[in-house]
């Protein structure tokens, strides 16, 4: 009985303590913010290409958080960076322009309050937006224009290519995205006339350049037909297969590369490198060729996406016993990621399996018979997938 009503107590003792400590809970208020913090005091302003690194003086205030930039980067598009109370400098971006900017810089409180601003003018080194802009050109190719263009801070740019239609009209084709220090890319697909090519370059900041227009006079090209495509099962050549037998080398010229399509695979364990046979069926001239990687960005640019490889030719059939005999080569690839280092993004999906990456063939001589030796994967791993292979140049010339 003693023990029973020693635990009713308890229990009561809890809950009273429980009902006090929620009451005195419910009367604490809000921790008083006091005044604003004082201003900063600027040291230094440093002009970075599009920007600027700001060096100051910490008021010491005791309820400083952290200080805060507010500046316009174009007419009626405002931007703001902070920088938290345990650093002395700020960086500013996304100006378009060579020319004077002004930026006001605030201290703020725990409670959000502002200081009065301190306002600092300053003139931007060339934003990489202009650096492409004043070096972008363009340059005939085959069936197309290339494009180039300086990015020497390697900033994330998208070029928007233009060309007219049927009314005359520019409109937009494709749009490039690239980071690298050196952009380039080819539009083709046209006919060996004088055209009317565009470009607008933006930034991440949602800067625009003026369009920049030439003619070009495309280099003539026709797609090679894949009608006489065959394997050609050459004893060291890799087999295909993997898990799904239906991933054959065939694969490569069906002209199915997107979602769902089914890539030629070859089987794990096949060691690197590896190469395998094409004959086209005809004697060609090849200008240049676009490799799909397989769909997907669980499948670009990593795993067994070759990444390093070469293109062989001949125009007579091979030697049946696997060896290089009579074999020229044509030329060394390497896969480009346009993002550069980091995730694989939407738009390196895109451009790999969509578009396609390009391959322009140096010189153009007469062949029949393709190989292809894989030298490194993205993964460096021992297999390969590849979703299709589609060649262009001058297709069933005269010996």
């Amino acid at each position: 009985m003693m023990n029973r009503l020693h635990i009713t107590y308890i229990s009561m003792f809890c809950c009273l303590t429980l009902i006090w400590a929620c009451s005195r809970e419910k009367y604490i208020g809000p921790l008083e913010d006091g005044p604003a913090p004082g201003p900063v005091s600027v040291v230094s302003v440093r002009a970075l290409p599009g920007a600027a690194v700001v060096k100051y003086k910490l008021p010491t205030d005791a309820n400083l958080r952290y200080v805060k930039a507010v500046y316009e980067i174009r007419p009626g598009v405002k931007r703001e960076s902070i920088a938290s109370q345990y650093v002395d400098s700020i960086l500013v971006d996304g100006f378009p322009a060579v020319k004077e900017y002004e930026i006001q810089l605030y201290a703020v409180s725990e409670g959000e309050k502002l200081s009065q601003p301190v306002s600092v003018k300053f003139t931007p080194l060339t934003p990489p937006l202009l650096e492409a802009f004043n070096t972008f050109e363009f340059s005939e190719t085959f069936g197309g224009t290339t494009i180039s263009f300086s990015n020497s801070g390697e900033a994330s740019l998208a070029v928007t290519l233009l060309t007219t239609d049927s009314s005359g009209k520019l409109t937009e084709v494709e749009t490039y995205y690239t980071k690298s220090a050196q952009g380039r890319y080819s539009l083709r697909g046209f006919p060996s006339v004088p055209r009317l090519f565009g470009a607008v370059i933006r930034d991440r900041w949602g800067n625009y350049s003026d369009t920049i227009t030439e003619t070009i006079t495309p280099i003539f090209e026709e797609m090679i037909p894949k009608d006489q495509f065959r394997i050609v099962a050459l004893p060291t050549d890799v087999a295909g297969g993997h898990a799904n037998a239906s991933w054959t080398l065939d694969k490569l010229w069906d002209g199915n590369y997107g979602s769902g399509s089914a890539p030629f695979h070859t089987r794990p364990g096949s060691g690197i490198p590896q190469w395998f046979t094409i004959d086209m069926g005809r004697l060609c001239y090849l200008s240049r060729y676009k490799f799909y990687h397989r769909y997907g960005t669980q499948y670009v640019y990593q795993l067994g996406a070759p990444r390093k490889w070469e293109v062989w030719g001949s125009a007579t059939a091979p030697d049946p016993s696997g060896s290089w005999n009579g074999w020229i080569k044509l030329m060394d690839c390497e896969s480009y990621k346009p993002s550069g280092e980091g995730p694989i993004t939407a738009e390196d999906a895109t451009f790999a399996s969509e578009q396609g990456e390009d391959f322009v063939f140096p010189e153009q001589i007469p062949v029949r018979y393709l190989r292809f030796k894989i030298n490194e994967t993205w993964g460096y791993l021992d297999y390969i997938y590849i979703a299709e292979l589609t060649f262009w140049g001058d297709a069933d010339i005269t010996p």
